[in-house]
């Protein structure tokens, strides 16, 4: 609160208001929509602060207990300790992270990530199992303290160093996977696809999951090959240097362009045994989903039980969609779809989730309004008829599903209060019996059989008994094995099917005793068959990179897969399987990790009993180890010593002292085995912290924070050159955001505008509180007047949809003319009831400094009822529609519709000609231009005009009128960025801009249309002069052309920190082309 005192002081002394009627000053932006209200609070560690709701208290002291226990291996392996406490505020699933306020508002030059990342703040949502939870967190841990070291650790430190530092894309997100992951399958799999289908491009060029993955591959080569010390060696020195390249070269002590060849050479020699694999092609077709510039989720793959259809779900950009694929005809038909993008935020939905019943019927599972819903189709033949909608309450987010034969029951794997548990769900019911109750994960539950008793799934578990071990943060593995359980609450007890140091995941069985599943034994995930009571795998796929996802019916040999070659995720199909009876080769990977030796199981640490469980059976036969050869292997012979000589090569320890030794390697190995993230070598494990502590939980207070502080420059069409300042404050969650400002002009400093604004985003519906207060003055020799514009407005604003929302605004609004030359006459007030209303859509995406694609438009309404006399009523009506279109990469054609009419008893005019914020600007010298407030001209209807630009070629004010219509065409090439694909350092080569445009547009007085003869543009009355006696008056109508057309060429362009625009522009009026006008201006375009 005394952040807030001293900024409501601050507007005591002056604040700054926007103009409310420039063009870039139009604020269209988009919605986050609030199913839910949050009750936040926070727990504390020593170096993290995490802020969790309902239902949230674990995943909270998971996530510290996760991320403190690596703090000490993160920070050694990058080299650098941060000073700032990390806060992560945690969301129990993706759907609720969807309605966070968090970076809604673009802030700066700055993007959503790189604010976050300034602010050392982290959102995640809790991703449906603790494997991938804590990886992701790991991962946006590193992100942070990377960003941190080499950018500095606030936002000011970060917009200097972002002036002077720019990384390419693989760099930063490519060291964060590596901290988090290492050597992991993805990435195996990844490069090995790479190096053998097509040559890898030079990194600097890449972008997006590319960039990363290439990035990642880099920094596990410089640590396998030349140590984990060199990695921060090369990001400290990356820091003082300012170049990637050149730090690399000084520290490893080789040529860059060497460094890359021999790290190319390094993963293609390991590849190299894969090459036949991937020319081999059985399948009978393919589809292919997705290549790295429009990446995509595939989130379930299933084929129905007569293998006539396979149905697929995939998430692209936030929207998502679920087709269905004639196996015959192999055509395809979306059957579901929605979603939204969501800019800034990392939206991995785990829905839409699919399986099928009997008579092909399908199942669809997706999370939408903040809740699970379920969606069950028929018929697909025909025409695809919805038999079922539903929705399920009481789970959070939901990871797999199954449907059992007689259609009648679900098996899910879903999140309850923080942990993954399966549940048994009954269609018929609507209502679901939970079958687990631990923090350990049980992932992709199938039926066994027609009668749906038994499941079987993968689980990370230790124990076979259940109820007895739930699990704690040191427990929780990445080592995956298959469990058959019945299919009811009651049981109490799981079997083991398989035990490995690998995943083995995705079961589907073919009976009690078969059952199938993918494993990375080999370092690829491999589709085997396993037999139960032989205790025997066979290989039944043998391809080059790892399976996705897969679904096969044994009864009529139907196959469908999912994996990635070429860089593109692909599907396919065959109709028959055929069983390989080769394996593939191990990858460097799983030699390195010894995934294909079997371990020796042994019981997990119990985190926590449960007194009420039954006592413990074990229905696995554990494999006893191999006994050790009865030969004793010889002994070099003893070397004679001296008193108090030590023999350096046969060293004798003390039995407690090898006892203890013996302790901590086995508890150093089962840490490793049993690491959450990906196993990988190379990465130090032995720095885990063992004991973490967390304080709370804490209620949130909503503390206020600066969040922004803008400073420019402004040219006033009316008063001129001056300087303009706002502040933003708001809560760690941005649901509460104040804003101030002022503006002031050199010329005359009791020219000043200020506005205060305050938005309330918590719920459903947003509110909002804005005051303006402007002040004019007019000193026109002996005569000085000071004008006044006062408003106050409440808004409320409802979210339609992400893109889409609708606001209605009261007002009240007061004008006042002060004549400072006699002291002794009235003020001349004007006082308005009003109210707003508008719609708004915006769909944009930013790709980077004046550089937009998709669409936005606004559509308002305002109407002022004059209450001291009706005479002053007026209203107006105002469209602003723009386009960015992506021609080819950064080459954007920008379009802009804009028209306006006033109306009432006093409408308000629109002024149009050259450009806003134009510095060397110039005014059309005539009577009935407004800005220059011509003698007789009512100067408090200067506070109602609206400034209509661009309109280049011609000066401002030359055209006015209650109703405007003007259009734009802008294409804006940005030169250095299209001829040169990598890394560009300069700030202002990055952002340099030609572009070439024009703009037509007309004003005009009267509801007939700019075309009509009786409007103001073609038609003028003279008449006598004023006090004379002659009745002479005359109308004038001529035919010009009424719309004025101006075209030509400009640039753009970071210079000293502003974004300065030149252009150069030809004016056609009346089919006469004028002289040519440059403009100065400053501030982006529309």
């Amino acid at each position: 609160m005394r952040q807030l005192y001293l900024l409501l002081l601050c507007l005591g002394l002056g604040t700054a208001a926007v103009a409310q009627n420039y063009p870039s000053m139009e604020q269209f932006g988009k919605n986050r929509i609030q199913y839910r209200t949050f009750d936040w609070k926070i727990v504390r560690t020593s170096n993290f602060e995490i802020y969790f709701y309902e239902d949230g208290e674990q995943i909270a002291n998971l996530a510290a207990q996760y991320a403190e226990s690596d703090f000490d291996r993160i920070t050694e392996l990058l080299g650098y300790t941060p000073y700032n406490r990390i806060k992560l505020f945690l969301y129990n699933s993706p759907e609720e992270l969807a309605q966070s306020n968090i970076g809604a508002a673009p802030l700066g030059d700055l993007n959503r990530k790189e604010v976050d990342l300034s602010k050392s703040r982290v959102e995640l949502a809790f991703t449906g199992d603790q494997v991938s939870f804590r990886r992701q967190l790991l991962r946006d841990v590193s992100m942070l303290y990377v960003y941190d070291m080499l950018y500095g650790g606030s936002l000011k430190d970060a917009l200097q160093s972002s002036l002077l530092l720019t990384l390419p894309d693989w760099f930063m997100p490519g060291m964060a996977a590596y901290v988090a992951e290492g050597w992991s399958a993805e990435l195996d799999d990844y490069i090995r696809d790479a190096s053998i289908n097509r040559p890898i491009r030079k990194p600097s060029n890449l972008t997006g999951i590319e960039a990363e993955r290439v990035g990642q591959s880099i920094w596990n080569y410089i640590g396998q090959k030349y140590g984990r010390d060199n990695i921060s060696n090369i990001l400290n020195l990356t820091r003082i240097i300012r170049n990637e390249q050149s730090s690399i070269q000084s520290t490893l002590g080789i040529p860059y362009n060497r460094f890359l060849r021999d790290w190319r050479d390094y993963y293609t020699n390991q590849a190299s045994p894969f090459t036949a694999a991937f020319k081999a092609n059985p399948d009978d077709f393919r589809i292919t989903l997705s290549n790295s510039k429009t990446p995509v989720q595939l989130n379930s793959l299933k084929l129905s039980p007569d293998k006539q259809y396979f149905a697929y779900s995939t998430v692209r950009d936030g929207k998502y969609k679920v087709e269905v694929v004639n196996t015959t005809t192999k055509k395809s038909f979306s059957i579901l779809s929605g979603g939204y993008r969501l800019d800034g935020i990392s939206y991995r939905p785990n829905t839409p989730l699919i399986s099928w019943q009997r008579d092909n019927r399908l199942v669809i599972l997706v999370e939408e309004r903040g809740h699970p819903y379920l969606y069950i189709y028929a018929d697909l033949d025909k025409r695809p008829k919805l038999v079922l909608n539903q929705q399920i309450s009481g789970l959070s987010q939901i990871s797999s599903i199954d449907a059992s034969v007689d259609g009648g029951s679900l098996i899910l794997s879903a999140v309850r209060k923080g942990q993954n548990d399966l549940f048994l769900y009954s269609l018929n019911r609507n209502n679901y019996q939970q079958l687990t109750n631990d923090l350990y994960d049980d992932l992709n539950p199938r039926f066994v059989g027609r009668s749906g008793r038994q499941i079987v799934f993968s689980s990370n578990r230790y124990q076979d008994t259940l109820n007895v071990d739930k699990g704690s943060y040191k427990t929780i593995r990445d080592q995956f094995s298959l469990y058959a359980m019945e299919a009811t609450p009651r049981t109490t007890s799981v079997r083991r099917i398989t035990d490995s140091l690998a995943r083995a995941t995705m079961p589907l069985p073919l009976n009690e005793n078969q059952v199938y599943y993918l494993s990375d034994r080999n370092g690829i995930r491999t589709l085997y068959k396993r037999s139960i009571e032989e205790q025997t795998d066979a290989v039944v796929t043998s391809l080059p990179t790892s399976i996705m996802h897969y679904d096969y019916v044994p009864a009529n040999g139907g196959f469908v897969y999912s994996a990635m070659q070429n860089g593109a995720i692909h599907i396919g199909f065959r109709a028959k399987l055929t069983e390989s009876s080769a394996d593939v080769p191990m990858t460097q990977r799983a030699i390195s990790l010894g995934l294909n030796v079997k371990p020796v199981p042994k019981a997990a640490p119990v985190a926590q009993r449960d007194t009420t469980a039954v006592p413990r059976r074990d229905t696995v036969a554990v494999a006893k180890p191999q006994p050790q050869s009865a030969v004793a292997p010889s002994l070099p012979p003893r070397m004679t010593l001296a008193p108090g000589e030590v023999d350096t090569e046969n060293y004798e320890f003390d039995p407690d002292v090898l006892k203890a030794a013996e302790y901590r390697q086995r508890r150093t190995a089962a840490t490793t085995l049993g690491s959450t993230t990906t196993q990988s070598p190379g990465l130090p494990r032995s720095r885990r912290r063992e004991n973490v502590t967390v304080r709370g939980p804490f209620n949130y207070n909503g503390l206020f924070v600066a969040s922004d502080s803008k400073s420019a420059f402004r040219v006033d069409p009316i008063r001129g050159f001056g300087y303009s300042q706002n502040i933003a404050l708001n809560d760690l969650l941005e649901n509460h955001i104040v804003k101030a400002g002022f503006f002031v002009t050199f010329n005359q400093l009791r020219n000043s505008d200020l506005w205060f604004e305050y938005q309330n985003l918590t719920h459903r519906v947003d509110f909002g509180l804005r005051v303006d207060r402007n002040t004019l003055f007019v000193d026109a020799n002996e005569f000085s007047q000071r004008y006044r514009y006062n408003r106050v407005a409440l808004t409320a604003s409802y979210p339609i949809s992400v893109n889409t929302r609708l606001s209605v605004s009261p007002n009240f609004t007061m004008t006042r003319q002060i004549d400072l030359s006699f002291q002794g006459k009235p003020d001349r007030v004007s006082d308005y009831a009003g109210a707003r209303a508008e719609l708004v859509f915006d769909n944009t995406k930013i790709n980077g400094m004046n550089m937009l694609e998709g669409s936005r438009f606004k559509l308002r309404y305002d109407n002022y009822a004059g209450l001291a006399s009706s005479r002053e009523s007026f209203n107006r009506i105002t469209a602003d529609v723009r386009h960015y279109q992506r021609i080819y990469r950064d080459l954007v054609l920008a379009l802009r519709l804009s028209y306006s009419q006033s109306g009432g008893a006093a409408p308000k005019e629109s002024v149009l000609g050259g450009m806003e914020n134009w510095v060397n600007n110039s005014k059309e010298p005539t009577s009935r231009n407004p800005l220059l407030l011509p003698v007789g001209y009512n100067v408090r209807n200067a506070f109602f005009l609206e400034f209509v630009a661009p309109l280049r070629g011609f000066a401002l004010g030359k055209v006015t009128g209650t109703s405007h219509l003007l259009a734009n065409a802008e294409l804006r090439f940005p030169l250095v960025r299209l001829l040169y694909q990598g890394n560009i350092t300069s700030n202002f080569l990055r952002n340099l801009q030609f572009v070439g445009f024009s703009d037509i547009g007309t004003a005009w007085t009267g509801g007939s249309g700019p075309l009509s003869r009786e409007n103001s543009l073609n038609t003028t009355v003279i008449e006598a002069p004023v006090g004379s006696s002659s009745p002479f008056r005359a109308k004038v109508t001529n035919f010009k052309n009424p719309f004025l057309i101006g075209y030509g060429v400009g640039a753009r362009t970071m210079l000293l920190g502003y974004y300065v625009k030149f252009d150069y522009a030809w004016g056609l009026e009346n089919n006469v082309v004028n002289k040519p006008i440059g403009y100065l201006t400053l501030g982006y375009d529309f």
